[in-house]
Formats: structure tokens, C-alpha cells, sequence
């Protein structure tokens, strides 16, 4: 089981002559020379004395010093030199865990202990302080040293990102398959936001260790490729042929695997867990793709597993490949389509309980010159993304304003969509100011709505903004509302004058009680409030009838408007006013 080098690195602290008996035997057959010691301060000033790190059996209750008190002292007078201490003993509450983990041991063994339990938390130890070895003989050399630093990862001492694409360079020019992931470890982030860093390297070493257990049986590459990714290469058998299939089933196979595997506590912390997200794909001789173009594969997978929400397995497939070249045009395409006079503004009726005309909401639409109409649905998330959002959303308030100055005695007001970001922005509010002064347009006649999402940033930011341009005479509604943030708070506490009810509690009226009696309670919520109600995605009469019967509501939905173009809608609507 130990290679030579690690097979005289085991001491046993132990004075129960059975307990001793039975593991020096134990350890014995699986190939270790095990240290033997009764005495606790024996054992200490031994283990001490010590410049290499050793995997301590620690019986908890021993004479001249107990456990507990030797773990201490080991961490508090030779912490350079770290030590696995599995923590022996007969008590097995949890407290009594947690008290042996925050004295420093490393592990935690309850008497009489299964041998195979033994082994499993033995080779943790092992991987550990071989590790240390190995970085230690490592150092005496400038050489080697070098080598290091270039291609192992100086965290955890796995392979780096350079050394794990050499690998998969040599796999791919010597013809043979594998299967390669990319395993990352969901809201790493606020582990090191929480803890610190130190904690998270703490982490990131304990993870890395149990990924390289996952694959004990194959001839797997595990390697830190960024700060909380891993990567894997499984090469296989290079006499056999495998199909692609064959290969993406043994990928969900070992995902499922890493996944349970990691959703088990690692002892820090009185016991973290986390979930991870994989990104998977196969490589087979076929393929002969270089080495950056398989790993942009797996990346792709994985940042679709963490776009689903993390806790997920995601095979790298066509479809995948077409979605991105698609974003991309879109991306590449929509940068130029403002300059060109691409896009329109469309808008989207808001009537009363009687039909009659209340006012409308602004909607962009993309008339691309060679695909036609491109939906909403695909260019908005891209715009969001890239950041290009800001430009349509200054384009959009734009072309509102135009049309409001157009009919200056006309009693109606458009709301406009502001995104997160175009909010974000330093120069937001003066900007707006400047827009409408610019074109004489009075700010009561246009509400500008913002989503619940918007509410969890700097509250501090997002009430200064909202209270300057309110006092100019503009208007706030919460768009979707019912679907975001948690918290209500915000209601009495920011210049919200309107609640805009999502389109999917209208969608189940009025047979859905469940979406009836959310309905009604946000009725009654904005008539206690004073907050004007918009009910999206009217679409039947059915649901426009038990609106009208729940409260007084503004409708927007195909029931009575679909979007169109905006000089349309306002003569279609304006000349519908007696």
C-alpha cells in the first residue's frame, strides 16, 4: 500500500496493548514499519523532533499527557511541519468530534475502529504528507524547482493547467481516447469570502486529494486548472477502440461518483460541504483537435452546468457548439445594430377595466438586415451579458421621449425597461435628467421599471437614485413582480408608485387557486399601500374578469394589445378616445 519512502512515516501513540497490537499488525501487513510509543510526552517531544511529516494514530487518553494536549502543543510549537493526526478514542459523540478537529487533529477514529475505515482515512494521510515529501525533495533542486513552479499547482501540488494540456497533447499525438472533465466547486467564492483564504486553500487541498481518490482505479491526470477548477484526463486502454458513446457513458458514470463523493463534509470547519459542477466531454483519435480546443469543450459544458444552477453534470455536445457560434453573431451583429438604425420601437397597450387607452409599455425589436426579426428571447440575454444592454436601454429611453415630445398635450405615459447595469451606472440619474430636459418632456409621463433583482444591490446607491429622479416627478414600477427578491421591505421604504403582477400568476387564472389567492393578496397588499397594479400577459377574458373582480388593474396582454410598432399604437389607441 505506501511507496518505500512513506512506509517508516506512521507513529503510534497508543498504551492500550490491544489497541496497539492490533493496529501495529494491521499496519504491518499492508506494508508499513510503524513507530510504536505508550507515553504521551514520549510521544510528543518524538513526533516533534521529527523534520518530515508522519500520520499520527493519537489514542485520545493516555498517561504522562493526553491526546488532546499533544495536538496542541504539536500544532502551536512545530506547525511548520504538518502532521496527520487521526485523533483515537472511545467516545464518538459529535462534540467530542468537533472538540478533537478544533484542537488540530486532522481525522478522527472511534475505538473499536473497522479496518477498512482505517485504511480509507490512512490514504488520505498519505496523499497529504507524500505530497509534502515529494514538494520538499523537490526543492533541494533549482532544477526541479523550476519544473515545479511551471507545471504543478503550488496549492495543492497537483499538476497545473500547463502540465494537464501536455498531458492531453501527448494522449491525443500518441491516438489514444480518453475522458476528460472540468470540476468546479459551486460558490467557492463565498467560502473566501467567509472565511478567508487561508480556509480556502484549506479546502482546496482536501478537495483536490478526494478527487484524486475518485480515480484510484484508473490511470487519471488530476490538476488544478484555475482557482477552483480541477481538471481530469482518464486515458484509456490504447489497444482498444472506444466509441463516443461508450466514453460519455463512463462520464456520467464517474460524475455521478464525484458528486457523492463531495457532497460528504470535509474536516475543517467542524465540516464544510459543497456541491460541484462538471462539464464533461469525450476525446477520441478522430477528433484530432488541439489540446485548448478540448479543454474550451469541457469549459463550455461546465459553464452550462453552472448556468443551470450549479450541482450538475453537463456533456459537451453539437448543439452546445451551435448555441455559442450563434451568441456570438448575435453579439457581433447587435454591436453595430444601433448605428445602423437596426432596431424599433415597438409598444405594447395598457388598458383599464373598461378597455379605455391608460397608457404603454416600450419594447425594442431587431430587424436584422439578413435573418429578419430576431426574438427578444435571444438578443436581450446577449445584450445583458455583453454589456451592450446600456446602449440599447439609452437607444430605447431615447426614442420614448422623441415620441412623448411628438404630442406634448396628450394624457398618457410609457414605461421603460432599465436594466441592473444601465441603473449601476455613476452617470444614471444625470443622464436621464439630461434626456428628457433635452426633448422638453415632462417626467411624470414616463415610469421607469426596474426589476426585484435590482433591490439586492447597494440599497444605499439604489435609494439615492430612485429618490432624486421621484422628486424630478418620474415614476418607479417593479416589474415581474412576486419572482425576486425576498424581502417587501422595500415597498414602504423606496418611491415605488406601481407593482407590474408577473405573467406567470396571471397565466393559471382563474382556475389555478394557488395563483388566484397570490393574486388577490398582492391586490390587496398594493390597495393597503396605495400602489397602482399592472397585470402582464392578459391573455383571456376568463383571466381579464377575475382581475377586475380581485381590484382595480391596468391590463397589458394579446388580449387587448400585441406589441407593434409605436407610432401605430398610439394613433390606433389615441383615435380610439372619444
Amino acid at each position: 500500500m505506501p511507496e518505500e519512502f512513506l512506509k517508516d512515516q506512521i507513529v503510534i501513540a497508543e498504551d492500550d496493548p490491544i489497541t496497539q497490537l492490533l493496529l501495529k499488525s494491521t499496519l504491518k501487513k499492508w506494508g508499513f514499519d510503524p513507530t510504536n510509543i505508550e507515553d504521551g510526552k514520549e510521544a510528543l517531544e518524538l513526533i516533534k523532533a521529527s523534520e518530515e511529516p508522519r500520520i499520527v494514530l493519537l489514542d485520545w487518553l493516555m498517561p504522562g499527557m493526553d491526546g488532546i494536549d499533544i495536538v496542541r502543543r504539536l500544532r502551536r510549537e512545530r506547525k511548520d511541519i504538518p502532521h496527520y493526526v487521526i485523533m483515537l478514542t472511545s467516545k464518538n459523540e459529535k462534540k467530542d468530534v468537533i472538540y478533537a478537529l478544533e484542537a488540530g487533529a486532522d481525522d478522527f477514529l472511534s475505538k473499536p475502529f473497522d479496518t477498512e475505515e482505517l485504511k480509507a482515512r490512512i490514504k488520505v494521510g498519505l496523499r497529504l504528507v507524500g505530497l509534502h515529501l515529494q514538494l520538499k525533495k523537490a526543492i533541494k533542486s533549482a532544477k526541479r524547482l523550476a519544473d515545479f513552479i511551471a507545471h504543478y499547482d503550488q496549492t495543492t501540488g497537483l499538476p497545473n493547467r500547463v502540465l494537464f494540456t501536455e498531458n492531453i497533447e501527448k494522449l491525443v499525438n500518441e491516438g489514444r481516447s480518453a475522458a476528460l472533465m472540468q470540476v468546479n466547486i459551486d460558490r467557492f467564492k463565498r467560502i473566501n469570502q467567509a472565511k478567508g483564504l487561508e480556509m480556502g486553500d484549506l479546502l482546496l487541498n482536501y478537495f483536490g486529494a478526494r478527487l484524486q481518490g475518485c480515480f484510484e482505479e484508473e490511470e487519471a491526470v488530476v490538476a488544478r486548472i484555475a482557482a477552483d477548477e480541477f481538471g481530469i484526463l482518464i486515458p484509456f486502454d490504447d489497444s482498444s477502440a472506444y466509441a463516443t458513446d461508450e466514453i460519455i457513458n463512463f462520464l456520467y458514470t464517474k460524475a455521478q461518483r464525484i458528486h457523492a463523493r463531495m457532497a460528504e463534509p470535509f474536516p475543517i470547519d467542524k465540516g464544510v460541504t459543497v456541491t460541484v459542477s462538471i462539464g464533461a466531454a469525450p476525446v477520441t483519435c478522430e477528433m484530432a483537435l488541439e489540446p485548448e480546443e478540448f479543454l474550451r469543450r469541457v469549459d463550455l459544458a461546465l459553464r452550462k452546468a453552472k448556468a443551470f444552477g450549479g450541482n450538475q453534470t453537463v456533456i459537451h455536445d453539437r448543439k452546445m457548439e451551435e448555441e455559442v457560434r450563434q451568441r456570438y453573431q448575435i453579439e457581433k451583429d447587435l454591436a453595430g445594430a444601433v448605428a445602423k438604425g437596426e432596431l424599433r420601437l415597438f409598444l405594447q397597450a395598457q388598458v383599464d377595466c373598461k378597455g379605455r387607452f391608460h397608457g404603454a409599455e416600450a419594447l425594442v425589436r431587431w430587424f436584422h438586415p439578413e435573418h429578419g426579426l430576431i426574438s427578444p428571447g435571444l438578443f436581450i440575454p446577449v445584450a445583458e451579458e455583453s454589456g451592450l444592454i446600456i446602449q440599447i436601454g439609452t437607444w430605447v429611453l431615447e426614442e420614448v421621449c422623441d415620441l412623448l415630445s411628438r404630442r406634448p398635450h396628450e394624457d398618457f405615459s410609457i414605461s421603460v425597461n432599465i436594466s441592473p447595469m444601465q441603473f449601476a451606472r455613476e452617470d444614471f440619474v444625470e443622464h436621464v435628467l439630461s434626456v428628457v430636459s433635452d426633448r422638453s418632456v415632462s417626467p411624470d409621463r414616463i415610469i421607469l421599471e426596474v426589476t426585484e433583482g435590482l433591490l439586492i444591490n447597494d440599497m444605499t446607491d439604489v435609494a439615492r437614485k430612485m429618490n432624486t429622479l421621484s422628486e424630478a416627478g418620474f415614476r418607479f414600477s417593479i416589474d415581474d413582480f412576486g419572482t425576486g427578491y425576498s424581502s417587501l421591505s422595500y415597498l414602504k421604504s423606496l418611491p415605488i408608485s406601481e407593482i407590474k403582477v408577473d405573467r406567470t400568476f396571471i397565466k393559471g387564472l382563474p382556475g389555478d387557486e394557488d395563483s388566484g389567492a397570490i393574486v388577490r393578496a398582492i391586490f390587496l397588499m398594493a390597495q393597503t399601500l396605495g400602489l397602482k397594479v399592472v397585470a402582464e400577459g392578459v391573455e383571456t377574458t376568463d383571466q381579464a374578469e377575475f382581475l377586475n373582480k380581485s381590484g382595480k388593474v391596468i391590463h397589458q396582454g394579446f388580449l387587448f394589445s400585441k406589441p407593434a410598432p409605436a407610432d401605430e399604437v398610439i394613433e390606433y389607441w389615441l383615435g380610439r378616445i372619444p
